[in-house]
């Protein structure tokens, strides 16, 4: 509640000054306004999922710490890669396709992940892990590159810490709510967390479907 308050605040102050830390304006282009709420969702699913399934491992199926860390070893291990891909994929392809992708395939990650329980085999969660992950690493680059193309070279740092913050917010304020979620009973708080994260990716694919390859919006 504190946190919405203050972002309240913080956009009002921002609406009213005139020299802002960050310029509302920005958001009119819609370019921008689709990678931000992207960047966002991607956040909140890949480390709200980092952070229900950290504790699934260790409370539900009752491994050590270093055990729970293993298992998201072939996650990790691929992200690197898929974000190679995905940065060369957006060079010739623009950031539309990739972004699609891998919201799309992220989302489908997560609706996977609802069948989990704990006598799934702990490798088998740990492979289903990995859709997600590339889905989110997919995401990155691309979204990237549409915010860095909607707005001029002047406003390119601007844009690009807007992005990092927007995704660093995202990030924790998921994290708390998939927690808080959690606190209500594990197994339903981790189902219902998996499915808002999918509806994020699947409300910001839906919005990614208007950009232009070159990303702007139709």
């Amino acid at each position: 509640a504190v946190a919405v308050v203050a972002a309240v605040a913080f956009l009002l102050l921002e609406a009213r000054s005139p020299h802002p830390v960050v310029p509302l304006g920005l958001f009119r282009t819609r370019a921008v306004a689709v990678a931000v709420a992207a960047g966002a969702a991607v956040s909140v699913a890949f480390y709200g999922t980092v952070f229900v399934f950290s504790l699934f491992f260790q409370q539900v199926q009752h491994r050590s710490a270093l055990a729970a860390g293993l298992m998201f070893l072939p996650m990790t291990g691929l992200i690197a890669v898929t974000n190679i891909a995905a940065g060369r994929l957006t060079s010739h392809r623009g950031p539309r396709l990739p972004m699609l992708v891998g919201q799309s395939l992220a989302a489908a990650g997560l609706l996977l992940l609802l069948y989990v329980d704990e006598d799934t085999p702990s490798m088998a969660v740990a492979a289903l892990l990995v859709p997600t992950a590339l889905g989110c690493a997919l995401s990155v680059p691309p979204l990237t590159a549409a915010m860095m193309d909607a707005v001029p070279p002047s406003r390119a740092g601007l844009a690009a810490g807007v992005l990092n913050s927007a995704r660093q917010v995202a990030a924790g304020l998921g994290i708390a709510v998939f927690g808080t979620l959690l606190a209500g009973g594990f197994e339903p708080g981790m189902r219902q967390s998996l499915a808002l994260g999918a509806g994020l990716l699947t409300a910001t694919a839906l919005a990614t479907v208007g950009l232009r390859p070159s990303g702007t919006v139709t």
